[in-house]
């Protein structure tokens, strides 16, 4: 299996897309070699048989001159190289730009997608591809034949739990990781933290939020909740960390007692998936209730209410840290079973090996 593959940022370090590095690490071991076309690059950690051209974003390209190197490295890959099929990882655009030429090749195309939005360059890429995958069957809203639903891609051997320091000076720390915007409601989460301290005022608690906003407008987001802080009188237990790098990730999810997401994007988020692998217990969003099945979903799956999430965090605060951990072995079990990386780039490869056949 020879791979054509396009990705929108290939960067190690990036905190947001730093995942997919791994993701391509993982599906070289599957295949013969791997040629990736990527909007960006940055630090590339990637194993001898993948190769990594950049159209330039990093250096500051303008979107015409971009067009014009993607074309450029794609007719050099096509006219040099064989391909057995293309994947096109969150990048709709490449794949309906590169479509006709693939086509001529005879280079069938597997989209990957999972996000709640849908714009016409969506719709006109699912019309052109050979196949959809995504993670869950929120995180594709375009009904088509062509979509598979695989599960999410994480490294479980890379998220992994660690023993915790259990000492009274250290608090029942509370984690949300990924950028600060409205649709993530971290404003609902502060006010249950406010709650929470109103209901036990003797219980230490730390709220870690790991991220940064990402466009203006959320700027003005970070700035409200910091005011939110302030004003409901949180300043001693609430920390914004800034973003942190995929690597650097990792030990605050380790440290963590509980990891909070009410995000509204309606799709699988990722950062709860690593924080279950590192056998954290989360309090989470609906998009979640068939991941983690009837059971669990009833207690832990809320609608973003701040009065019941303030009930759950009071219910795993109250636990002992042998209950903790024995409800994180069962999240993490969940995730090793229907969400590993390994497993993931196995159903890809699969679905490349199928859609070949075509």
């Amino acid at each position: 299996m020879r791979l054509l593959l396009f990705n929108l940022a290939t960067d190690a370090d990036d905190p947001i897309l730093g995942f997919a590095t791994g993701w391509i690490a993982a599906l070289a071991e599957q295949v013969e070699y791997i040629d990736a076309i990527t909007m960006r690059s940055g630090k590339l950690e990637v194993p001898q048989n993948v190769r990594v051209y950049s159209v330039g974003k990093e250096k500051g390209y303008s979107e015409p001159r971009r067009a014009i190197e993607f074309y450029r490295l794609l007719g050099k890959l096509l006219f040099s190289q064989q391909y057995d099929a293309c994947f096109a990882h969150m990048m709709p655009l490449f794949a309906v730009m590169a479509a006709p030429f693939l086509r001529l090749n005879k280079i069938p195309i597997v989209l990957w997608y999972a996000h709640k939005s849908v714009n016409p360059m969506l719709r006109l890429a699912t019309f052109l591809v050979d196949r959809v995958v995504t993670s869950s069957q929120e995180g594709f809203r375009i009904p088509s034949s062509k979509v598979r639903v695989i599960g999410q891609g994480i490294d479980t051997d890379k998220f992994v739990p660690k023993e915790k320091e259990i000492s009274p000076d250290i608090p029942f720390t509370i984690l949300t990781v990924g950028r600060i915007s409205p649709i993530k409601r971290l404003d609902l989460l502060i006010e249950a933290i406010a709650l929470l301290r109103e209901k036990k005022p003797d219980l230490s608690v730390c709220l870690k939020i790991v991220g940064e906003p990402a466009r203006e407008s959320d700027k003005c987001y970070e700035a409200e909740l910091k005011q939110q802080v302030d004003s409901v009188g949180l300043q001693n237990h609430v920390v914004f960390t800034g973003s942190k790098s995929f690597r650097q990730v990792l030990p605050f999810y380790q440290q963590a007692n509980c990891f909070v997401n009410l995000s509204e994007t309606g799709s699988i988020d990722k950062a709860v998936l690593e924080a279950m692998s590192c056998e954290v217990p989360v309090v989470t969003n609906l998009a979640f209730t068939r991941v983690l099945g009837a059971d669990l979903a009833k207690t832990w799956v809320i609608d973003g209410d701040q009065s019941k999430l303030c009930d759950r965090l009071l219910l795993l605060a109250d636990m002992s840290e042998l209950e903790r951990r024995q409800l994180g072995q069962k999240l993490r079990n969940i995730v090793v079973r229907e969400h590993s990386l390994t497993g993931l780039c196995t159903k890809l490869v699969c679905e490349f090996k199928s859609v070949k056949k075509l």
